[in-house]
């Protein structure tokens, strides 16, 4: 049975303000004494994020209650996910990071698949930058992407079984503080040519071997509505991916509701072992209701 679809709108406030949306920090009710009650996002861009690990926790906290209630999350030795990324950022913007999923011990190796996993930054203006559902008959085992940083924070992934048990894991991550302000790669009128541009690949060519991981990359500006343009210094309005959808001969393989903490020109990358022949089709929607898709043929034996 297909998860259900799950909404991030309502999971960070949104202000509407000068014809245009801005997301404000979840943690804004109960902000740090150093924190302006009302901060723009500009403002936030410039603050920097956390202090200490427990400001991070704090941060994290309210955002906690609204995903999961007061439900069990499972961290350390008994985890089944892993999330791996660097300890000091070099780019504040491209941060890189990987989860890696286990499988359940014993008899309940098949029975309780993961079926979603949050990525989330407990600093940014959008914390959750990504709700991906997984499917049941291609059990994954890693997945990859990159994300903004807007500050010393956590760095968390979570992950949610078919029963409905949830494991976190979390890694502490310095910077600079200005991942979500950082100028884009490449001018604004690049990326409008090639915006939702996507490329499907397998890491080790269209072949039906073990161990091959699948990798979209999606040319878009992922703008945050906190980046300047660097000739009219005038804010770029935000524009990013809000949904990614991955299938092999109509089969789900990855279903993913996003916001601009991933990083400009989102790729993610997964394992994925096709056992067969048959079509790969990547879909892309994002905030102005741009759509897109891109397909490729995996060839079977013979």
């Amino acid at each position: 049975m297909p998860c259900p679809h799950f909404n991030l709108s309502p999971l960070f406030p949104l202000l509407l303000a000068g014809g245009c949306l801005a997301l404000l920090p979840v943690q804004a009710a109960d902000p740090p004494t150093d924190t302006p009650p009302n901060q723009s996002p500009a403002d936030f861009s410039a603050w920097g994020g956390a202090n200490t690990e427990a400001d991070s926790d704090a941060m994290w906290q309210p955002l906690r209650e609204k995903l999961f209630g007061n439900r069990t999350i499972s961290e350390g030795a008994d985890s089944r996910i892993n999330l791996e990324a660097p300890t000091r950022a070099e780019n504040d913007a491209l941060v890189p990071v990987s989860i890696r999923l286990q499988p359940a011990a014993g008899s309940d190796t098949a029975a309780d698949p993961v079926r979603r996993v949050w990525l989330v930054v407990d600093v940014n203006p959008a914390p959750v930058g990504g709700v991906f559902t997984l499917t049941e008959k291609r059990p994954m085992e890693q997945l990859t992407t990159q994300v903004r940083v807007n500050g010393y924070t956590y760095i968390r992934a979570l992950a949610e079984t078919q029963s409905g048990r949830l494991y976190m894991s979390k890694q502490w991550v310095k910077n600079t503080g200005a991942g979500c302000s950082a100028p884009p790669g490449i001018d604004q009128a690049q990326h409008k040519k090639r915006l939702g541009k996507m490329r499907l690949r397998m890491t080790q060519g269209d072949e039906l071997s073990p161990g091959q991981r699948l990798q979209l990359i999606i040319s878009h500006p992922n703008n945050t509505g906190m980046q300047k343009d660097q000739l009219s210094t005038l804010l770029i309005p935000e524009h990013y991916v809000t949904g990614v959808r991955v299938t092999f001969n109509e089969e789900l393989l990855l279903e993913a509701e996003t916001t601009f903490t991933l990083s400009e020109n989102p790729n993610f990358s997964f394992s994925f072992d096709p056992h067969e022949s048959g079509v790969l089709r990547a879909e892309m929607t994002d905030s102005q209701h741009n759509t897109s898709r891109v397909e490729t043929v995996i060839q079977g034996p013979g």
